[in-house]
């Protein structure tokens, strides 16, 4: 388990680094976080801009120290720079789709909703939830059964 304590950090420059620990997590990685109140502001973004990919659950509620585990339940797969450099995704993310135990899902991130790639998942017994995201990119977020 990893832990970031954010109370001697400026409040400016919290969020960015929270998201980048988490962002940086492998798949069941937990991230214990530290704060001086209770972040649910935080949890509120993080299921805004990744939801589905993170568990969140509270060590310590205060009042003058508060911990949660966050713990990463998402494989990810960013397939936009490999498209923008010519490349082709399809092994990466179904590598990743063959990894997805119980309790976690798949988000694909694509410059264009990947309806292929949700023909052939679902044939395998994934459900999923296309979004449209900022610039026009989608991200699907695969879920067994």
């Amino acid at each position: 388990m990893h832990t970031l304590d954010v109370r001697p950090m400026p409040p400016a420059v919290r969020h960015e680094t929270i998201f980048e620990r988490l962002d940086a997590l492998d798949t069941g990685e937990t991230l214990r976080l530290v704060n001086d109140h209770d972040p649910a502001p935080l949890r509120y973004q993080l299921e805004a801009t990744r939801p589905d990919q993170f568990r969140w659950e509270y060590v310590e509620k205060g009042p003058e120290e508060w911990a949660v585990d966050i713990t990463k339940t998402a494989r990810v797969v960013d397939a936009r720079p490999t498209l923008a450099a010519g490349g082709e995704p399809f092994d990466e993310i179904m590598a990743a789709a063959a990894q997805v135990g119980e309790g976690e899902v798949l988000v694909v991130y694509a410059p264009f909703e990947p309806v292929p790639l949700e023909g052939v998942l679902g044939e395998q017994g994934f459900r999923y939830v296309a979004d449209q995201i900022d610039g026009g990119d989608w991200r699907v977020t695969f879920r067994r059964g």
